[in-house]
């Protein structure tokens, strides 16, 4: 009767240990996959990684770009306003010009062309 039941007892114990061996296989498989979806999504993360380095590097291009455009659209509003400044001048001295020149330039005097004799 002993004898019976260990072999009972064996026959139970190796069951449990093929059952625990089919779920250890299991674990070791989901780990395998999880090992590897874990590489792949540290590839994509440097990727993007470098990606967003690169997208911050145009657009620090950009900005400088708009900031060289800014100084280039004031630097004409400056010059348009100087050529303002100028023709304005030149209009006033032209008006001007008229009145200074009667007083710079003598009244002419009746030429007489007498006769000899």
């Amino acid at each position: 009767m002993f004898g019976n039941n260990s072999q009972v007892q064996l026959a139970v114990l190796q069951e449990r240990f093929k059952a625990h061996e089919q779920i250890i296989d299991k674990v070791d498989t989901a780990i395998q996959t999880l090992s590897e979806t874990n590489q792949n999504i540290c590839k994509m993360l440097a990727v993007h990684d470098e990606r967003i380095s690169v997208q911050a590097k145009v657009d620090d291009d950009i900005c400088k770009k708009v900031d060289d455009m800014e100084s280039k659209i004031d630097n004409l509003y400056k010059f348009r306003w100087q050529i303002g400044g100028v023709v304005s001048f030149a209009l006033v001295l032209v008006g001007i010009l008229p009145t200074i020149s009667s007083f710079l330039t003598p009244a002419p005097t009746p030429a007489t062309i007498e006769r000899a004799k």
